[in-house]
């Protein structure tokens, strides 16, 4: 008889156990296996009623989610731990009590879940996996060279005819030495370059002149040039300032729009109210960082984000302040000239300007802060000379004025209507350009 005959002929040998054991390996692979629906559920479930005090796999103001249910396997029902958790405590439950006392104390506000919501909150806890960093962004098309300016093709061409003319220089002499050696006369001494130039000069008193002149007004334009870049740190022609933080602060994740898209105000909330905009202090960013500890973006992120801790006094494993607090010295970027008045409140809450407008492409580009604007006069004054006003559709006070008046009398009808003549009222136009207006 053939092993396998025997193998089916005795089924509670051999055979059975092979049986068994595929059984087993398919409910242990069945069992593996997440439930879509049930986890997806129980995320929703968490977000929405959870997550501003817990984490699922990470203590947080509570106590982490993951492995709930089975801490509280014969302890006590953590259904109506969740439902109302001081309740709890008061019918006598001893590990409530612990649980609450472990925690600061805190009161967990009653939760109005049932037990089917709560079981599909924990079943995702206990399934949670932390999303994967994000995949880098493709790579920017180069962007295209920059013609150089008509000044650089100048000096080019001037130095390619400087050859030329030095080369005919020579050619001319070697002639001239042909022919006098033919009228046998001696050559010429042979004249360096210099030499040849002193005698093109004298020969050429004219040209040289024009020659000197336009040198020394080509120097001159770039010593000006050169004088007007001194304490620029912004625009296209110079470098943007850029000085090393004490924390690491990435502006494109915070404020970019595809990641967390936080309102430049919620930081800097100076900017609507005051001439400042001000440095937010290590308690705003507590606000969140309190809950978040790490980011999957930055893998320096965990460093950086102790150091406001350190600077609170908070200890993340505690969850509490200590009071011992280290104070941030941050390094200052855009930098006004102590005789220039400007407020960030007309700028931002009767202006309308957009932060990027100064302060560049604060959401996209720059991961690290820097000054992006060169901040100059002459950067300022062509702003005022485009920025369009609408005095007739505002609430602000001054404008509102100036449209009464511009309105209501005859001079002053004949004013707008000069305005008005490229069909715009600009910031100029309503005193922009008045001295007194940023100087005082």
């Amino acid at each position: 008889m053939s092993l396998e005959c025997r193998l089916f002929k005795r089924p509670s040998g051999l055979f059975s156990h092979l049986v068994l054991l595929a059984f087993l390996l398919i409910g242990t692979a069945a069992s593996a296996q997440v439930d879509e629906a049930k986890y997806g559920t129980g995320e929703k479930l968490f977000k929405a009623n959870c997550a501003s005090c817990h984490k699922p796999d990470k203590d947080m103001t509570g106590p982490k989610l993951q492995g709930s249910k089975a801490l509280w396997e014969g302890k006590g029902d953590v259904h109506e731990w969740v439902k109302n958790s001081q309740a709890y405590i008061k019918s006598g439950n001893a590990y409530a009590k612990q649980l609450f006392e472990s925690h600061n104390n805190i009161v967990m506000p009653p939760q109005s879940l049932s037990n089917e919501e709560i079981d599909d909150v924990l079943y995702f806890a206990d399934n949670y996996a932390p999303a994967g960093a994000k995949a880098p962004a493709a790579a920017a098309p180069a962007e295209a060279a920059k013609p150089s300016s008509s000044w650089e093709w100048l000096v080019v061409t001037g130095l390619i005819l400087l050859v030329v003319l030095l080369s005919l220089g020579g050619v001319r002499n070697q002639l001239s030495n042909a022919v006098r050696e033919k009228q046998g006369l001696s050559a010429e001494p042979a004249l360096g370059t210099w030499g040849r130039i002193k005698r093109w000069a004298v020969g050429n008193k004219g040209w040289a002149s024009a020659a000197v002149l336009l040198v020394v007004v080509w120097l001159l334009v770039l010593l000006w040039n050169f004088m007007f870049r001194i304490g620029v740190y912004g625009g296209d022609k110079v470098a943007h300032y850029k000085p090393e933080q004490p924390i690491k602060f990435d502006h494109t994740l915070h404020a970019g729009k595809d990641n967390l898209a936080i309102n430049c105000q919620y930081c800097h909330s100076g900017a609507s109210k005051s001439r400042h905009a001000g440095i937010p202090s290590a308690n705003v960013c507590m606000n969140c960082h309190q809950a978040v500890g790490e980011s999957s973006r930055n893998p320096w992120s965990t460093a950086e984000i102790a150091k406001i801790y350190a600077a609170t006094g908070w200890d993340p494993k505690a969850m509490k302040y200590t009071g011992e607090q280290k104070p941030i010295v941050w390094n200052k970027v855009h930098n006004m000239q102590d005789f220039v008045f400007f407020s960030h409140q007309q700028h931002v809450a009767v202006g309308k300007v957009e932060c990027q407008e100064c302060h560049g492409p604060v959401d996209t580009k720059m991961d690290q802060v820097e000054q992006w604007s060169p901040l100059t006069m002459v950067w300022c004054l062509e702003c005022h000379n485009k920025r369009e006003v609408n005095i007739a559709n505002t609430d602000n006070g001054y404008y509102q004025e100036i449209h009464r008046r511009l309105t209501e009398t005859p001079m002053g009808r004949k004013e707008l209507q000069k305005y008005l003549e490229d069909e715009k009222v600009t910031v100029r136009e309503l005193g922009g350009f008045e001295c007194a207006k940023c100087h005082y």
